[in-house]
């Protein structure tokens, strides 16, 4: 038999330690990334390019963009995501002529 054990706490105090587990958790799973890559969140990224949510997944979902997954959280590599812009405009480039 398991020993199971019952904490009596409120609901908003149950939800802050989650959080707080879910927070080391993510810093620990960034940090152990590459040294010096600069991760960037969806949102970040979608005001950085300024483009619309939809786009940005439309992207991701052709393999334009690659995400990464860490805590339920979605991620992009910035040195990829500028990678990306490169091929995108040598090929508009190339294109034209």
């Amino acid at each position: 038999m398991e020993n199971k054990r019952i904490i009596d706490l409120h609901l908003d105090e149950f939800k802050d330690c989650l959080e707080q587990i879910i927070d080391v958790k993510l810093n620990n799973a960034l940090n152990n990334l590459h040294k010096g890559e600069e991760l960037v969140s969806r949102k970040k990224l979608k005001e950085r390019l300024g483009i619309a949510y939809s786009t940005l997944d439309d992207y991701t979902q052709k393999g334009i963009f690659k995400s990464y997954r860490i805590g339920g959280r979605i991620f992009f590599k910035w040195s990829e995501i500028v990678d990306a812009a490169k091929r995108i405009e040598h090929h508009s480039y190339v294109s034209k002529s």
